[in-house]
């Protein structure tokens, strides 16, 4: 704790409880401002009387902690766009209106949709505002949007989407982090292209990453090495394989693809190399000032995305720190750092980037330094070689509880796989950076492009030779808040242990692993209670039914594998499912004494003593639901993926005029049954 300045890190943690308490309680503004203004005047008072007593002394830090701890539900407020009466979601958007919006950012399109975010400027006459998801047709692209255009298009506004099954990705809940909160459906005819297009540096580095890419094209890389050098260079990640993503994630390098903090660090160390010209003590702001702007400029290049604009505030800081008194500085410029983001963005502190860069950043600057004095090579190469080491087992050791917690796998060669691809990420990076200014000027030799694009191919195959390891692989681990956070206290306490001994600080880890223990075994004990889920599907029903550590699937689909299926390999990271086993459709389950009834095709649904609390149509049957009803008149109806639509909305009507609960499952996502 010598390393770090009190005042700063106490601040930082009021802040960043004040802005995790905004989730479980709401305070009215005006009674925020009224604490403010109370706590302020209460700091001059007793900044006064701190001289003369220490109750003065103490209740000005407490009241310092209760300031920054308001202060950071006061930036929830500020930040919180939904309080701007022209937000769209204050307006009527059910009917389809004319939007005036401009492209803002490019995402990675899906199946079927190019996907962009917007600004929303106007809905029909009125003014509005807000950042809306944009999905084009790809059928019907001919020419793709560029960020900065505006365009004019009648669409509705309909809602971010909600996961369809179970423990799968919230994307809705993503989007709506970054505060974007509906979406609209076009085909790309439906756009008017006007006149005025969006100036500033984020367009100026799109327009130039357009041209660069045009330059590319002209010489012999093929379409993945294209992929790659956007994603290293540029930080567009749009047009990189799908297959080549899971590689890169079982083999652990991501990290790699998404130009963040390992880029942004890799930068500013090849700036500090290229600057020790004016190291001196003299011209060190100078050098400062040189490495900030460059790697503002390398930022804004690779279009300014959340994640490097993080990584570029943080390093930008660190740099600072580092001016102002060397490496002792450091720690306290990287949670200042953080202090600065979370008050012009709170919903940073819910970005698994934020909370990863952060966390290794800190676990870097502690435990490296440590590891590193364990060996001292004397031959350069190995100096920087176990220097990549010792960052890559610093950093992994920060991160590996949260990474399990978050993603739920470990990939066992990622130790390999980092110190073999990080010491020559560095000189990859370099020399493609000189690939890119040459290509733009049109002087790119042909040998040099060839022999880089061949570069490229060799990581991209490394990459597939340490995906392919599967025994070195573990998936589907399942860890709980409490369990990950006594990880973090377990590695904090051992690693202090190590550096300097104390008796007290074991008798804390004995009791630190003693109750983490004992939540694992209460845990594997008592899991999580049973229940049926009837998952949403489009073409074969899939019923799944969990009890113990055992999952049973049913479905009249005889080539059904599960290790095939998403949804399933969702359940297997929730909970800890030892056994998975696999079974023909029933028309009939008993599970804790309520009955499931399933009418299929065949339309049977007239069973003797049946009294089923819950009926599944599936496969459009054709049946008189209002029949059914008058048989079964306390069943919950439930729909899913595979009826026609037509068939659904008959049935909801159906059921609203019969008032009987009715549930689509294409609709509000899967049903469970506990």
């Amino acid at each position: 704790m010598k390393q770090f300045n009190i005042p700063i890190l106490t601040a930082t943690l009021a802040v960043l409880v004040g802005i995790l308490s905004t989730s479980f309680f709401t305070v009215p503004i005006v009674w925020v401002w009224i604490a403010i203004l109370f706590l302020l005047i209460s700091l001059i008072i007793y900044n006064r009387l701190a001289y003369m007593s220490q109750v003065a002394s103490l209740l000005f830090g407490l009241t310092l902690i209760a300031l920054f701890f308001f202060i950071g539900i006061l930036s929830v407020y500020r930040a919180d766009p939904l309080r701007v009466q022209t937000h769209y979601i204050h307006q009527p958007t059910q009917k389809p209106q004319t939007l005036l919006f401009s492209i803002e950012e490019v995402l990675k399109p899906s199946r079927y949709h190019h996907k962009y975010i917007v600004a929303l400027y106007q809905l029909d006459s009125l003014k509005s505002t807000g950042k809306l998801l944009l999905n084009i047709n790809k059928d019907s692209i001919n020419k793709l949007p560029s960020i900065g255009e505006w365009y004019y298009a009648r669409s509705a506004i309909v809602d971010v989407p909600i996961p369809k099954n179970p423990y799968q990705f919230d994307y809705g809940a993503y989007l709506k982090r970054n505060h974007i909160y509906g979406q609209i459906y076009i085909k790309h005819h439906e756009l008017l292209l006007t006149s005025h297009t969006s100036k500033g540096s984020k367009v100026w580095a799109s327009r130039f990453r357009e041209s660069v890419l045009k330059k590319l094209n002209n010489y012999s890389f093929t379409k993945s090495q294209l992929a790659i050098m956007q994603a290293l260079l540029l930080g567009q990640r749009q047009d990189i394989d799908t297959e080549i993503n899971v590689q890169y994630a079982r083999a652990g390098m991501m990290h790699i693809l998404a130009v963040s903090g390992l880029h942004v660090g890799i930068i500013l160390l090849l700036l500090r190399l290229s600057t020790r010209l004016i190291s001196g003590y003299r011209l060190r702001w100078v050098r400062s000032g040189v490495i900030i702007i460059a790697i503002w400029c390398f930022a804004c290049i690779t279009g300014g995305s959340p994640s490097v604009l993080r990584a570029a505030t943080m390093f930008s800081f660190l740099e600072l720190g580092t001016a102002l008194g060397g490496k002792k500085e450091s720690h306290n410029a990287v949670i200042f750092s953080a202090l600065i983001l979370l008050l012009i963005d709170p919903s940073l502190l819910y970005h698994i980037g934020f909370q990863l860069s952060y966390i290794a950043v800190i676990a870097i600057l502690w435990i490296q330094p440590w590891l590193y004095r364990f060996y001292t090579p004397h031959n350069y190469i190995l100096r920087i070689l176990w220097g990549t080491i010792t960052v890559t087992v610093a950093a992994q050791l920060g991160v590996l509880p949260l990474s399990i917690f978050y993603f739920h796998q470990l990939p066992g060669l990622f130790l390999i796989s980092n110190s073999v691809i990080l010491p020559f990420l560095g000189i990859l990076i370099s020399i493609g950076v000189i690939i890119l200014i040459l290509a733009s000027l049109d002087i790119l030799p042909d040998i040099l492009a060839m022999y880089y694009g061949k570069t490229i191919d060799m990581l991209n195959s490394f990459i597939a030779w340490v995906a392919s390891q599967d025994t070195f692989i573990v998936s589907h681990i399942s860890l709980s808040l409490s369990v990950m956070l006594s990880y973090y206290l377990v590695i904090v306490l051992c690693i202090s242990i190590l550096q300097k001994y104390r008796f007290q600080k074991c008798i804390l880890l004995a009791i630190v692993i003693i109750t983490s223990s004992t939540i694992l075994l209460y845990e594997k004990a008592y899991p999580q209670k049973g229940h049926i889920t009837i998952f949403q599907t489009n073409k074969q029903s899939l019923i799944g039914m969990y009890t113990g550590h055992t999952l049973t699937l049913y479905t009249p689909d005889s080539l059904y594998d599960h290790k095939k299926d998403s949804r399933v390999k969702s359940y297997k990271d929730q909970f800890s499912i030892h056994t998975i086993k696999v079974q023909a459709m029933s028309n009939y389950f008993f599970f804790k004494q309520q009955q499931l009834l399933v009418i299929d095709s065949l339309g049977v649904y007239q069973i003797p003593k049946a009294q089923p609390a819950y009926i599944l149509l599936s496969q459009s049957p054709n049946i008189n639901l209002e029949r059914m009803i008058d048989y079964y008149p306390k069943a919950i109806i439930i729909a899913d993926g595979t009826n026609y639509k037509s068939d659904i909305i008959r049935w909801k009507s159906t059921c609203l005029k019969r008032k009987i609960p009715f549930h689509s499952t294409y609709e509000k996502g899967a049903f469970s049954i506990e």
